[in-house]
């Protein structure tokens, strides 16, 4: 049997000012699929420690592959 999926908080502002916010919404977009952390690697086609550092504002994911997962998910991303 498949893991229940939690929804997480949506961020309460559409303002990207750290990593930690950004996972924020990474996190809240995967959950609200119903995906895991494993099935959204899996689609991602990346590590899922790597999504699970991405989704918990570590500094160390490269911005190339947050904005796949991003993109992978729906997400827009754009710089005003």
């Amino acid at each position: 049997m498949a893991k229940k999926v939690i929804l997480s908080k949506k961020p309460t502002s559409n303002i990207i000012s750290d990593t930690k916010i950004f996972g924020d919404f990474v996190k809240h977009k995967r959950t609200s699929l119903g995906l895991s952390l494993e099935e959204t690697a899996a689609l991602c086609n990346v590590n899922h420690l790597t999504l699970k550092k991405l989704e918990n504002g570590n500094e160390g994911t490269r911005l190339s592959t947050a904005l796949k997962i991003s993109k992978m998910l729906g997400l827009k991303t754009f710089v005003e």
